[in-house]
């Protein structure tokens, strides 16, 4: 698969000053591929993909869900997931946003795989999203701003996943519980 190139890049990642000196970015072929580099201090653009976690909860018989209350997917039921922060394991995002969306207190992430590809919101900007259960040991479940709306699904009921990184998360969680 090629890489995408410069023109491809979705708004956030098309940088014309150098975030270190300000001075306008050239663009150089470097490493086979065009790239922004600045002229002055010789910083390099390199676009990253966003790192994700999602996290499936086993609680009370079946799989914790949230409704979305934001954009993007406003309305839609999913596993709780959300940004790595800068210097986060992937394991510690998901316990962090499973406790932050469901107010359940979680432990033990057990990693169930990974996925890397387009965002739906913008196909341009890409995901490595990875996949975590993991034990509830406290808390009571409650909603949160992200979304409101927690329940939870019996797994041989539930329906797909609108994602493909959480509808291989619980694919994952299947194999591992039958």
């Amino acid at each position: 698969m090629a890489l995408p190139t410069l023109t491809d890049y979705p708004e956030r990642y098309d940088f014309h000053f150098c975030p270190r000196c300000g001075t306008p970015l050239a663009t150089v072929l470097l490493h086979g591929m065009d790239r922004r580099r600045c002229p002055a201090c010789r910083w390099v653009h390199f676009a990253l993909p966003n790192v994700a976690a999602t996290v499936v909860i086993p609680y009370q018989g079946g799989i914790v869900l949230v409704q979305r209350d934001i954009e993007p997917d406003l309305g839609i039921w999913h596993l709780p997931i959300g940004h790595a922060e800068y210097g986060e394991d992937p394991a510690d995002t998901a316990l962090r946003e499973g406790e932050e969306e469901t107010g359940l207190k979680l432990a033990q992430p057990r990693f169930l795989g990974y996925t890397h590809g387009p965002s739906y919101g913008d196909p341009r900007l890409f995901y490595l999203v990875f996949g975590f259960s993991a034990h509830v040991v406290g808390g009571a479940l409650t909603g949160s701003d992200e979304g409101r709306n927690v329940r939870v699904a019996p797994l041989d009921q539930m329906e797909p996943l609108k994602w493909t990184s959480q509808q291989a998360a619980v694919e994952a969680f299947r194999d591992l519980t039958r």
